[in-house]
C-alpha cells in the first residue's frame, strides 16, 4: 500500500513539470518570418534593419526591400532605416511555420527654417568688382616648382620601390644564385673593375657625409 501511495505521489509531482515543458516548447516555436518593406509611395526600401534588441539577432532587406529571418512567437522586432521613423512589430502566435507581412514605413522629415547667406552686397556692380578682383594662381609657377631638378632628385631618392622593381630585383638575385650556385663565389675586392668604380665614387663624393 505504501508503495502505491509513493508511486501516485511521484506521478502527481511530475505532471506539472510535464505541463511546463510542453508550454515552454510551444512558446519557443520557431517560424520563418519573411516580408517586404515599402515607403509611403509603395516603393521598396533596401537596407532596412529588422532585429530583436533582446537577443541581438536580425537581418536587412535586399535591393528589392525583401527580408527573411527565423523568429520566435512573441518576439518584439525593431524596424529601422535612415530617413524613416522606427517601427516595432510583435510576432503573433500562428498555426503555420511561416509568416509573411508587408510593412510601410513613415518618413522622418524635419523642416528647417530658410536661411539666407550674403557674402557681399546683392548688387550687380559689387559682383563684377569681386569677380575682377579675384587672383587665380599662376599655373606656370606650380609647374616650374614641381619640375625643379632638386625636387625631382629628392622625389627619386625617397621614392619607394614598387611591385615591378621588387620583382625585377628578385629575378636578378635568383638568376645570380643559379649562375653561381655550382661555382666559387668571386670576391669583388679582387675584381679590378670594382676598384675603378670605387675610385669614381670617391671622386664624385658619394662617400662624403654632407648631411
Amino acid at each position: 500500500m505504501k508503495i502505491k501511495n509513493t508511486i501516485l505521489l511521484s506521478f502527481l509531482l511530475i505532471i506539472p513539470f510535464l505541463g511546463f515543458s510542453q508550454e515552454d516548447a510551444e512558446e519557443d516555436k520557431v517560424i520563418q518570418f519573411t516580408g517586404v518593406i515599402l515607403d509611403e509611395d509603395s516603393v521598396s526600401v533596401p537596407g532596412v534593419h529588422i532585429y530583436t534588441p533582446i537577443y541581438g539577432r536580425g537581418t536587412s532587406t535586399n535591393q528589392y526591400g525583401f527580408f527573411s529571418m527565423p523568429a520566435l512567437e512573441g518576439d518584439s522586432l525593431v524596424i529601422s532605416a535612415v530617413g524613416f521613423k522606427k517601427a516595432t512589430y510583435i510576432v503573433p502566435k500562428i498555426k503555420s511555420s511561416t509568416l509573411k507581412v508587408i510593412f510601410k514605413l513613415e518618413p522622418d522629415k524635419e523642416m528647417l527654417n530658410e536661411v539666407q547667406v550674403y557674402n557681399m552686397p546683392p548688387t550687380a556692380e559689387a559682383f563684377k568688382k569681386a569677380v575682377l578682383a579675384v587672383r587665380l594662381p599662376d599655373e606656370y609657377d606650380n609647374i616650374n616648382r614641381n619640375l625643379d631638378p632638386a625636387t625631382l632628385q629628392e622625389m627619386y631618392r625617397t621614392l619607394p620601390a614598387d611591385g615591378s622593381m621588387n620583382h625585377r630585383w628578385f629575378v636578378q638575385q635568383q638568376a645570380f644564385y643559379d649562375q653561381t650556385k655550382n661555382s666559387v663565389r668571386i670576391n669583388p675586392l679582387l675584381n679590378p673593375m670594382s676598384w675603378v668604380e670605387i675610385f669614381r665614387a670617391i671622386k664624385r663624393g658619394d662617400f662624403s657625409n654632407n648631411d
